[in-house]
């Protein structure tokens, strides 16, 4: 029992320090820092850690796939294109931004991570809306919001989704049939939400500003489109047949950085030095801590209190408790909580989708409850103004209505 204590108040401790920073340090180095004391403790075995790892290396290899790609359409200026469009598209009126904003947040989150929608869209959006006198916070807010509501909508939209996925093999048919149907719901009740509430105050023209006739190579912009297309249907043709993302995707993002260095952009190395890594040690980390967690009996004990007699009331008690979670101690850590838990009681390939569901609605419930959202409130990451009490009221307003849209249908369709 004392090793369960003390390893449930290391998770503890990597969780506030990943949410806190101490000394600046990314989560990373926390989550990677503990789950080392765990073994050189010999508080998780070494045999559970590297089938922890294990676990999770095609998701690794996806989210460093991820990373190129997303380092490739930045340096390619895509994301700053897009939104010229939605600019000349916008006009004067400050509410066809917004709603051009939530829609390429959608998008791209969709694609490509609600991390990529927080490196790639919300510091672009936010430098456009301050050049017109709009409230920048508003937008990056909405963006922030929109993202955890859209990282349902595919596999590959939320890192937690390709974790419980992969873990236990569920099909992408069941998830596309159960899942995506109601993401989608999800995503339109948030949109509304938001367009609503973040529009009220905000003045119904302003100025239109001239789209920047910047210089842009055309050629790699379709060339990483047409590259985007193929790995698309790839992933999709993949999936639907059992296999990880992980080895395709990262094909992929090594093809994009090479076409942008083809093509006059920057070099491989330094691509790989601009991409955001600190991720890789932070799922590694929490794996490892997970896989430990996982022979905890009190954990174990939730779990069946939960999951109970079965049915659409544990999918909705699993939702809820998971969404709860991602709310205190953010979806990622969550999520391995909650693998840990459902894993221990063999249900976690019967209750896997109200698990992803949870978490990724959840995070709308507290600025703490993504990385994507994180990263848009650290300094630098949107808007100098936006403050942690701006998400709250959108996130309250616009959270519950998309979680309980989405733990409805998934309860329902099974």
């Amino acid at each position: 029992m004392l090793s369960v204590i003390l390893l449930g108040t290391l998770f503890a401790g990597v969780c506030a320090a990943t949410l806190v920073r101490p000394r600046g340090l990314g989560g990373g180095w926390w989550a990677g820092g503990g789950a080392a004391i765990a073994l050189m403790t010999g508080l998780v075995p070494l045999s559970s850690a590297l089938t922890g790892v294990g676990n999770t290396w095609e998701v690794l290899l996806f989210f460093a796939g991820l990373v190129l790609l997303t380092v490739a359409l930045a340096e390619a200026g895509a994301m700053e294109w897009l939104l010229d469009l939605v600019e000349q598209w916008s006009g004067t009126s400050p509410r066809r931004l917004m709603v051009g904003s939530l829609v390429v947040t959608a998008a791209v989150t969709t694609l490509f991570s609600n991390d990529a929608a927080a490196l790639l869209v919300a510091p672009v959006v936010a430098r456009r809306a301050a050049r017109r006198g709009l409230p920048s916070a508003r937008f990056v807010v909405g963006i922030a919001v929109m993202a955890n509501a859209a990282s349902l909508i595919l596999p590959v939209s939320n890192p937690v989704n390709l974790l419980v996925l992969e873990r236990d093999h569920i099909p992408l048919s069941s998830y596309l049939l159960q899942v995506t149907p109601a993401a989608l719901l999800a995503v339109l009740v948030a949109g509304l939400a938001l367009s609503w509430l973040l529009t009220r105050r905000i003045p119904a023209r302003s100025s239109s500003l001239a789209v920047p006739g910047s210089e842009r190579d055309v050629g790699k912009l379709v060339a990483l489109g047409a590259l985007l297309g193929v790995l698309l249907a790839v992933d999709l043709w993949v999936g639907g047949r059992g296999l990880s993302l992980g080895p395709p995707t990262f094909a992929g993002g090594v093809l994009a950085v090479m076409i942008g260095w083809t093509r006059g952009g920057v070099s491989p190395l330094r691509a790989v030095r601009a991409g955001r890594w600190s991720l890789l040690p932070l799922v590694a980390g929490l794996a490892v801590l997970g896989a430990g967690l996982e022979s905890a009996g009190p954990l174990a004990a939730l779990a069946h209190q939960l999951v109970g007699a079965g049915g659409v009331g544990a999918q909705v008690r699993v939702g809820l408790a998971t969404a709860g979670a991602s709310a205190i101690a953010n979806n990622l850590p969550a999520a391995f909580l909650g693998m840990a838990g459902l894993g221990a009681v063999g249900q976690l390939r019967r209750l896997g989708i109200p698990l992803i569901a949870g978490a990724d609605l959840g995070a709308n419930l507290a600025p703490t409850g993504s990385l994507s959202t994180l990263i848009i409130l650290a300094p630098g990451g949107g808007a100098a103004c936006v403050r942690s009490r701006h998400f709250w009221a959108a996130g309250w307003f616009a959270g519950p209505l998309g979680l309980a849209a989405a733990l409805s249908i998934v309860a329902l369709v099974r």
